[in-house]
């Protein structure tokens, strides 16, 4: 089963290249990289300190040209309320009149930063892809990144139990912490992990998406008996999902039931909960009452699946909706006449579930049937003063209706809020066709600038992944600018680029989302969320091309390689047919599908190495023909080395093959050959061995894997004490460094930890073989302490780490948009 818990555009996902680490050289960024466009020579930082060496806050954007989608995840969250849109774009909430198209950004900062609790809205720190109104106007924002719901007090007065001045945000849900707790108690003081939605109900209730523990709570407004459940004001209940992954319990009490990835709950006029249950591509209801809703006898409490048939794909259209393929649905919202909205994200669609027979969008349609009411299909960005249905639309994350009927798109992955006319008119000011689509808000940019300019004055959008190649440049995979970024190590050419030392260069992507360029100059070249480059033994650059479903190679110099005839400079597809899925197994790797390939790395045979993240697989593509990891490979073809495709945790001490992972994001090669794999929502980092021996204190046989760190529980624990012990939360890149330590950038906890190879002192600390430490970040997600130790500095999501030549780490801080660095 597929997990949208990290989708393309979704949660941290961090890879590292065990190549860069090998081969880095004497130019590497801690032998002396000059910066401010090599004006001087950086100085030298006390061991265990933290510096910014790429990446700042930029400058603001300008009314209705502002750029929308300047974090990691996009423009990701739509609502509308009180004659305005309320965009959740990604650090803060935008505004948006639907008069005068005119925005203003009434809560967060876009950069990290204190939390800002009891001040200021507009001086807060956040990461949202969720905002409504509650029934007094306040703005009701799930903190995703903070694992908080908050809230804008719209005026003076008493919310939520708390006094609250105008303008000023407030915790009203979860205690800041990644995690599942205080079921019945206040909800201040309990756990959530990653919420990624709240709704108001009839009642005022917070309705909670709490993505991360799959499950929906509530929050009651006040004592009484909701969704079943006798509830004290202020206090959180489960009212859907039992906390495991997965897809069970239709027809039955629907806190029984499994969810998986559910990112959305909406509430439809029956006061039915409605659920986008994302990974098992459905959308579910819970009953609010007995009765028939959405053609089915339901009962108050259970749970019914109303859309989608389970299957990833798009099929249906026309048909009845609980036979349809959905991909990834990240959000619904339930229209004025009751109709269910579908952000079909995976199929980069809008589409809707009649709730009654009628014309309903410009088009007739059955009770019960689904239909696509905006984009083709397409991932890319078209379409504008155009009919919807031919637009293309990329990843759309959510949807609303305004009090015009329009319909409006969080047009994600295009960094743009579009809106589908629901009648001739002028709207946003702009004169508008029935059925036509148009950009409102966001000029498709991003978060981009600095270009040939020192790295440390460049804005970058959500850079999730860094490595080092031999020469010491470091590379960026600036994924929400959908670009590969190199900051040179010394002045020359560099990628076929003259290049300054410490200034910052693009070398593939032309920063709008889509897919094209194979053949031609990779500067010129379409990419979709790069999430990973690794630089292979003839220095060329290997991308996972995430959104494109493809991992793609930028020649550093014209030969023949993975038996494709190339150019250098130019961009070339090796593995992915572009389209999501599980094919190819054993056959020619450019033919087969993957399903959000997150990293890439190449062994020491010069095997490609992928994380086939929703397929729940590692990959190898052979170089040659030969013996590699167990399998006789033919040169050019695909296979599976680790995962059996089944979502989930089993088989550690047997064979990789036979094991379940749960979205390997991050996979690397160490000195012995080994396969280190981050199997980020098992919250767990494995090893396929190599070889019979003992690695990482564990006596392993060739071919199986093992659990080196992680018990298993989202959470933190366990530093100074064995590392099978502890707990991570969310893991993203790993890294190996030169003494065989293991680097883990532990995501959720905002902080880099690292598994000691042996007894020994190591980043400043002294450290026993096996057991685990942090290295840097103090556990408070922000950005603080540039200049003194990395240990009492703040991080904001770190998803990639890498290291140098001279023992540095590299850390990609995502949700500060930057890359730090801490003196080895």
């Amino acid at each position: 089963m597929k997990s949208g818990r990290s989708g393309w555009l979704g949660r941290p996902a961090v890879v590292a290249s065990a190549l860069a680490l090998a081969s880095a050289a004497a130019l590497a960024w801690g032998g002396g990289l000059a910066l401010a466009g090599g004006a001087g020579v950086r100085p030298a930082a006390a061991t265990g300190d933290i510096t910014t060496v790429a990446g700042g806050v930029g400058g603001p954007g300008a009314g209705t040209e502002v750029s929308l989608g300047l974090g990691q995840n996009a423009v990701c969250g739509i609502s509308y309320g009180s004659g305005a849109l309320y965009v959740a774009d990604s650090g803060v909430v935008r505004k948006v009149n639907t008069q005068t198209g005119g925005l203003t950004t009434p809560a967060g900062t876009g950069t990290a930063g204190p939390l800002g609790d009891g001040g200021p809205a507009a001086s807060a720190t956040l990461s949202t892809c969720g905002a409504t109104l509650d029934h007094s106007g306040n703005l009701v924002i799930a903190d995703l990144g903070g694992s908080r719901i908050r809230v804008v007090a719209a005026g003076a007065g008493t919310f939520y139990g708390q006094a609250m001045t105008a303008g000023d945000i407030y915790t009203v849900a979860g205690n800041g912490q990644f995690g599942f707790l205080g079921e019945g108690h206040l909800a201040t003081t309990a756990k959530l992990d990653s919420p990624s939605a709240v709704a108001v109900d009839g009642a005022g209730n917070l309705v909670i998406a709490d993505s991360g523990n799959e499950r929906i709570r509530v929050v009651a407004a006040k004592t009484g008996t909701y969704y079943g459940q006798a509830m004290t004001a202020r206090h959180i209940y489960t009212v859907a999902g039992n906390g495991t992954y997965g897809f069970s319990g239709d027809g039955g009490a629907a806190t029984a039931a499994e969810l998986n990835s559910p990112d959305q709950a909406a509430v439809d006029g029956a006061g039915n909960l409605v659920i986008a249950d994302g990974a098992n591509d459905r959308v579910r209801v819970v009953a609010a009452s007995s009765g028939t809703f959405y053609g089915q006898a339901m009962t108050a409490g259970d749970i019914y699946t109303v859309a989608g048939n389970g299957t990833t794909g798009f099929s249906g259209e026309g048909g009845p909706a609980t036979g349809a393929e959905l991909d990834s649905p990240r959000g619904v919202t339930v229209d004025g006449d009751g109709n269910l909205v579908i952000s079909d994200r995976g199929n980069n669609l809008v589409r809707v579930v009649a709730a009654s027979d009628g014309t309903f969008y410009g088009q007739a349609m059955t009770a019960g049937d689904i239909y696509t009411v905006a984009g083709n299909g397409t991932l890319g960005f078209s379409g504008d003063g155009g009919p919807a249905t031919s637009a293309e639309l990329a990843s759309p994350d959510q949807t609303a209706v305004d009090g015009a009927g329009n319909l409006v798109i969080a047009d994600g992955a295009n960094g743009r809020v579009r809106v589908v006319a629901a009648s001739d008119g002028t709207f946003y000011g702009q004169a508008m066709t029935a059925g036509d689509i148009y950009t409102v808000a966001g000029n498709g940019t991003g978060g981009f600038s600095g270009e040939g300019g020192p790295a440390t004055s460049a804005v970058l959008s959500g850079p999730r992944r860094v490595t080092v190649d031999g020469a010491g440049n470091l590379i960026i995979a600036d994924r929400g600018n959908n670009r590969i970024r190199v900051v040179a190590a010394g002045t020359g050419t560099i990628y076929g680029q003259a290049m300054t030392a410490g200034d910052v260069y693009t070398v593939a992507g032309t920063g709008t989302l889509g897919f094209s360029g194979d053949g031609g100059p990779a500067s010129s070249a379409q990419l979709a969320g790069p999430d990973q480059a690794a630089v292979d033994g003839a220095g060329n650059l290997v991308i996972a091309d995430s959104g494109n479903n493809r991992v793609r190679v930028v020649a550093a110099g014209s030969g023949t390689f993975y038996g494709q005839a190339m150019t250098a400079g130019d961009i070339y597809t090796v593995a992915g047919n572009g389209l999501p899925g599980f094919t190819g197994e054993g056959g020619v790797a450019t033919t087969a599908k993957l399903d959000i390939p997150q990293d890439v790395a190449v062994d020491g045979a010069g095997n490609l190495v992928i994380a086939d993240g929703a397929n729940n697989r590692i990959r190898v593509v052979a170089p040659r023909a030969g013996t590699f990891y167990g399998r006789a490979m033919t040169k050019g073809h695909i296979y599976t080395v680790a995962g059996n495709g089944t979502f989930g945790f089993s088989g550690d001490g047997g064979a990789a093959t036979a094991a379940e992972l749960r979205i390997p994001e991050d996979v690397v090669v160490d000195g012995a050959g080994n396969l280190v794999i981050t199997d980020s929502a098992n919250n767990r980092v494995r090893v396929v061995a190599a070889s019979s021996g003992t690695s990482y204190g564990q006596a392993m046989t060739a071919g199986d894997i093992y659990t080196v760190a992680g018990n298993g529980i989202l959470g933190f624990s366990g530093d100074g004490g064995a590392a099978t012990s502890a707990e991570l939360a969310d893991s993203g890149q790993t890294a190996v460094d030169g003494a065989g330590n293991l680097v883990i950038a532990d995501n959720g906890n905002d902080r880099v930890r690292v598994v000691a190879a042996s007894d020994g002192a190591f980043y400043g600390q002294a450290m026993t073989a096996g057991d685990i430490y942090t290295v840097a970040g103090n556990g408070t997600g922000g950005f603080s302490g540039d200049g003194g130790p990395a240990l009492s500095a703040e991080l904001s999501h770190p998803q990639g780490v890498a290291v140098d030549a001279a023992g540095d780490l590299l850390v990609a801080d995502v949700s500060s948009n930057r890359i730090r660095e801490v003196a080895g």
